[in-house]
C-alpha cells in the first residue's frame, strides 16, 4: 500500500505548504500596509500643515475689509496718541467690529477679534470666547502682535486655559505705506468643529493636542476617531524623539497593529509649549489567512474565478482526488474483496486452503498464516470434524459445579447434575453438527460487579433502583448447549443442594477469601473490617433481589486490574 500511503504524505505536505504560503502571504500583506500607510501618513501630515498655512492666509485676507474700515483707522490713531485709551472709542470701536464680522464668510468666521493700537492696548473687541474684560487689555507682548504693529502680516498659535488658538494679525495704517496705528488681531479656536474641517479637506484623520492631552480631533467617514485617544499615551515618547524636537515633525509610529501616526508640532509661541497635530491612518491589514475571505469584495472574487491559475488550480485538486481514490482502490478495496471472496469459499467448503498468489501486500501473509493454522490443527486430530463433543471440549464437568456459571440451562432445582444423565448421541440430534435441539434458553440477568470501595465508612444505605422489564432473551443455537453463562441467574438447588445455606457463614468465607486476595495484590487491609464488609454486601444484595427477584445473591472474588474485587450473581 505504499502508494496510498505515499499519497497521504504528499496531500499532507501539500497542505502544509499552502498553510505555510498563506501565512506568509497574511505576514507579507500586512507590512506592506504598514509600508504604504507609513508613506500616506506623511503625505497626510504635510496635507494639514498646508491646510493650516492656506487656512491663515485666508482669514488674513478676511480682515483686510476691517483694517481699511476709515472709522477703526480713525479712532485706533486718536487711541495711539493718548496715553490712556479714551473710554469711548472702547464702544465706538465694538460697533464697528461687530458690524463687520457679520459680514465674514461663514467658513472664515473668528471666535474673537481685537482692535489694538499702536502701543498694543486693545481698543474695542468682539470677543465670544475668552468673555473676559478686554478693556485693560495689552497684547503688544505677543510677538504675532508685535509684527503686525510694524507691519507684516503674521500668523500664530496660542494655548490659553489649555486651548488652543489660530491667531492672524494685520496692521492697520492711518495713511497707504505709512506708519501703522494699530493692528487687528483675531483668534479662531481650534476645536472639533475646526479639526472636522481640516480632516474635511485633507481627507485626513487629525487631533490637536496640548499640554500632553488631546483636545480636538477629527476623522473621515469609516473612521473612529476613539482610536485618537491612544496618541495622549504616546506624547511622552516624544521628547525622546530625533526628527521631532529638530524638525518638527516625527516619523511614523505604530500605536497597535493597525494605527499608524505622525506628530507634528504647530509653529510661533505653541512650538515650545509642545503643541501640535497628530495625523492617524489605519492600516489595511489581515488577521489570518481565513480573513482574506472576509474582506474581499465581488471584484476581488471574480478577477480570481477568471484568472487562468484559478483553473490550473481546480484541475490539479481534481485529478489529485481522482489518483488518490484510484490508489485507495488498487491497493486496498481490490485485495480486500478478494481475500473476503476466498475466506467466504472456505468457509462454504467449497476449497480446503487459501491460495495466498492469488493475493498481495498483507493479504499474503494473512492467507499463508491461515493455512499454516489449518495444518497444524489437522496434524492434532482436528481432521476430519465431527460433531464437538462437549466432554473433549470443556474436560469432564462436574456432578455438582462449585460455581453457578456451570449450571445448564433449562436445568430444573434439585434436578441431578450432568454428568449422571444419558449421553447426548451426535445422530439423535437434528441440530447442526450432531448437537440435540437446544431448548428455549431461561431468562438470564448479568453478574454485576461491586464498584463500591469496601474499606470505606458505612454510608446510609441507598433506595434500590426501581425494578426494569428484562426482555426474554432469544433462543439460544444449539452451539451454546455447552456451558450457560456465567451471568444468568443460577437455580438455588446447584448451588446450595441439599444442605441448608447459611448466608452469614458464606459472607464471612467471601470477607476471608477477599482479604486473603487484597494481601497478594499488596493492598491494604487494616481498615477492612468485617462489619464494613457485610454492609457492602448486604446494599448489594437488596438492590439485586429487588431488580431481579431472586432469592438470594452470590458473591465471587476476583482480580480486576491487579486489584482484588467483588461480583454479584443473582440466584434463584
Amino acid at each position: 500500500m505504499i502508494l496510498s500511503r505515499f499519497w497521504y504524505a504528499v496531500l499532507a505536505l501539500a497542505f502544509g505548504a499552502a498553510a505555510f504560503v498563506l501565512l506568509l502571504a497574511v505576514q507579507m500583506y500586512n507590512r506592506a500596509g504598514h509600508r504604504a500607510m507609513s508613506e500616506s501618513l506623511l503625505a497626510d501630515s504635510s496635507a494639514v500643515e498646508w491646510y493650516l498655512k492656506d487656512d491663515a492666509r485666508r482669514r488674513a485676507s478676511a480682515l483686510i475689509q476691517i483694517a481699511l474700515n476709515p472709522e477703526i483707522r480713525a479712532n485706533l490713531a486718536k487711541s495711539s496718541a493718548e496715553s490712556k485709551v479714551p473710554k469711548e472709542l472702547h464702544g465706538k470701536n465694538k460697533k464697528v467690529l461687530q458690524k463687520l464680522y457679520g459680514e465674514v464668510p461663514q467658513e472664515l468666521k473668528f471666535d474673537a477679534v481685537w482692535a489694538v493700537d499702536a502701543s498694543g492696548r486693545v481698543v474695542g473687541a468682539v470677543d465670544e470666547v475668552t468673555g473676559a474684560n478686554t478693556e485693560d487689555w495689552e497684547l503688544g507682548g505677543y510677538g504675532v502682535v508685535a509684527d503686525a504693529l510694524h507691519g507684516w502680516i503674521r500668523d500664530d498659535a496660542w494655548v490659553w486655559k489649555g486651548r488652543i488658538y489660530r491667531v492672524v494679525a494685520r496692521p492697520v495704517e492711518q495713511e497707504v505705506n505709512g506708519e501703522p496705528v494699530g493692528a487687528i488681531v483675531a483668534a479662531k479656536i481650534v476645536n472639533d468643529e475646526f479639526a472636522r474641517s481640516v480632516s474635511k479637506r485633507t481627507g485626513a484623520a487629525v487631533g490637536f493636542y496640548a499640554d500632553n492631552q488631546r483636545v480636538a480631533s477629527g476623522a473621515p467617514e469609516g473612521f473612529d476617531k476613539s482610536n485618537l485617544d491612544s496618541i495622549t499615551q504616546d506624547l511622552k515618547f516624544l521628547d525622546d524623539n530625533a526628527d521631532y524636537k529638530e524638525k518638527g515633525r516625527s516619523g511614523a509610529r505604530i500605536l497597535n497593529e493597525s494605527l499608524g501616526v505622525v506628530y507634528a508640532r504647530l509653529p510661533g509661541e505653541a512650538w515650545n509649549l509642545g503643541t501640535g497635530y497628530a495625523v492617524g491612518r489605519l492600516a489595511v491589514r489581515v488577521d489570518g489567512p481565513f480573513d482574506f475571505l472576509t474582506k474581499a469584495d465581488n471584484t476581488d472574487k471574480s478577477a480570481v474565478t477568471k484568472s487562468p491559475v484559478f483553473f490550473g488550480v481546480v484541475g490539479g485538486v481534481l485529478l489529485a482526488l481522482l489518483l488518490g481514490l484510484f490508489f485507495s482502490f488498487m491497493e486496498h478495496t481490490s485485495p480486500l474483496r478478494t481475500f473476503a471472496a476466498q475466506t467466504l469459499e472456505l468457509a462454504k467448503g467449497k476449497i480446503d486452503v487459501l491460495a495466498p498468489s492469488k493475493f498481495s501486500g498483507a493479504y499474503k501473509k494473512i492467507a499463508a498464516d491461515i493455512n499454516d493454522g489449518m495444518e497444524k490443527i489437522a496434524e492434532k486430530g482436528g481432521v476430519p470434524r465431527k460433531a464437538a463433543n462437549l466432554e473433549k471440549v470443556l474436560g469432564p464437568l462436574p456432578a455438582q459445579p462449585a460455581m453457578s456459571a456451570f449450571a445448564l440451562p433449562g436445568e430444573a432445582a434439585g434436578a441431578p447434575p450432568p454428568s449422571s444423565g444419558p449421553a447426548i448421541s451426535p445422530t439423535q440430534s437434528s441440530g447442526p453438527r450432531g448437537l440435540p435441539k437446544a431448548p428455549p434458553r431461561p431468562q438470564a440477568a448479568e453478574a454485576e460487579e461491586i464498584e463500591e470501595i469496601v474499606e470505606a465508612p458505612a454510608a446510609k444505605p441507598k433506595a434500590p433502583p426501581p425494578k426494569k422489564p428484562v426482555p426474554p432473551a432469544p433462543p439460544a443455537p444449539a452451539a451454546d448447549l455447552a456451558v450457560a453463562e456465567a451471568s444468568n441467574i443460577q437455580p438455588l438447588a446447584q448451588l446450595a443442594g441439599d444442605e441448608p445455606f447459611d448466608e452469614m457463614a458464606d459472607w464471612r468465607r467471601v470477607y476471608e477469601e477477599f482479604l486473603a486476595l487484597k494481601q497478594q495484590c499488596g493492598e491494604p487491609t487494616a481498615n477492612l473490617t468485617f462489619e464494613k464488609f457485610k454492609g457492602t454486601l448486604q446494599r448489594n444484595k437488596d438492590a439485586l433481589v429487588a431488580r431481579h427477584n431472586c432469592s438470594r445473591v452470590k458473591f465471587t472474588v476476583y482480580v480486576k486490574e491487579g486489584k482484588a474485587a467483588l461480583k454479584a450473581s443473582p440466584v434463584k
